[in-house]
């Protein structure tokens, strides 16, 4: 494994992203919704080093979010590995630099992440209904998602790429 400024900001972001999860996100949760730091750093980094991700730091920390959560052990590892894999190809297939592309892959990735994870809570027998999973769990911590996935999208393309939103090789508004 070659020691690049991607790999060492992306186990740094990793590990932020799992303290973040342990110590933050309780303090901050709203009702029902608690932010999932670790998923939006799993989700924005594909997006932001398209090609250059791979399973193992989405399947750590899913599971580090496993072990910590009580959730189902191995379903948001499984969920982040899938999910991930798909942003990255997507991104390399649809990216025309602008910054449309990047938000709605992000958006739209952090959606099927938190449905199914949503999905294999209630199918591993989880004590509650698919309905009551999507209106008090799933929608919650999807717009929670989102919101800290904007967020952190331009500070990743900073640290991990080295360059400003609006450089050459940057997503920019058009």
């Amino acid at each position: 494994m070659e020691l690049t400024r991607e790999t060492v900001t992306a186990l740094i972001g990793a590990v932020l992203a799992v303290l973040l999860q342990i110590i933050v996100a309780p303090a901050i949760a709203l009702f029902a919704a608690v932010p999932n730091f670790i998923v939006a750093f799993c989700l924005v980094r594909p997006v932001a080093t398209p090609g250059h991700g791979g399973p193992v730091i989405p399947f750590v920390c899913g599971l580090i979010f496993d072990l910590v959560g009580g959730g189902p052990v191995g379903a948001m590892a499984f969920v982040l590995v899938l999910v991930t894999f798909l942003a990255s190809r997507l991104y390399l297939a649809l990216d025309n630099d602008t910054l449309f592309m990047p938000v709605a892959i992000l958006l739209a990735s952090t959606v099927l992440a938190e449905v199914l994870y949503g999905i294999a809570v209630v199918a591993s027998g989880g004590g509650v209904s698919l309905g009551e999973a999507f209106l008090y769990r799933t929608l919650p911590c999807m717009l929670y998602d989102c919101v800290i996935g904007l967020l952190l999208y331009p500070i990743a393309i900073r640290v991990m790429v080295g360059k400003p939103l609006g450089q050459p090789g940057t997503p920019v508004l058009r």
